[in-house]
C-alpha cells in the first residue's frame, strides 16, 4: 500500500480543523475539493487495479471515514475548548456529537465516495463503450 493511503486520513485531520477555526461559507469550495482529492487519493491506493462494485463500495466507505473523521476532529476540538453544539432536540451534548458525525458521514461522505466510485470506473466506462 503506497503512501497515497494516507491522504484520507489527513485531510480529515486538516477538513476537521478548518471547521473550527476558519470560516466554512467562505472557503466551501477548496475544502470540499480537499476531502474529494484525499478520498480520491486513498480509494485509488486501496483498490489498486481492483474495478467493479468491490471498488466502488471501497470509495463510499472511504469518503464515509474521511467526513465522519473530519467532523470527529470538529467535535473534539470544539467541545474542548468549551463551545457547546446547540441542538438540544437531539439530547446531550455527546449525542448532538455523534449525530454530526454521523450526518457528515452519510450526507457528504457518501456521496464523495460515490463520486470517486464513479471516476474510477470511468476509464474502463469509456472503454466498454469504445467497443461496441
Amino acid at each position: 500500500m503506497s503512501w497515497l493511503a494516507w491522504c484520507a486520513p489527513l485531510v480529515a485531520i486538516l477538513a476537521g480543523m478548518a471547521a473550527e477555526w476558519l470560516d466554512f461559507r467562505a472557503l466551501r469550495v477548496p475544502l470540499l475539493l480537499m476531502v474529494g482529492f484525499g478520498v480520491l487519493a486513498t480509494a485509488t491506493a486501496l483498490n489498486g487495479r481492483r474495478r467493479a462494485w468491490p471498488a466502488f463500495l471501497t470509495s463510499i466507505a472511504v469518503g464515509f471515514a474521511a467526513w465522519a473523521g473530519a467532523e470527529t476532529v470538529y467535535a473534539i476540538i470544539h467541545v474542548s475548548s468549551g463551545q457547546r453544539f446547540h441542538a438540544e432536540r437531539f439530547g446531550p451534548q455527546w449525542s448532538q456529537a455523534i449525530i454530526l458525525i454521523l450526518a457528515h458521514g452519510l450526507f457528504l461522505g457518501a456521496p464523495t465516495g460515490a463520486v470517486v466510485g464513479v471516476l474510477l470506473q470511468w476509464p474502463r466506462l469509456l472503454a466498454k463503450g469504445s467497443r461496441r
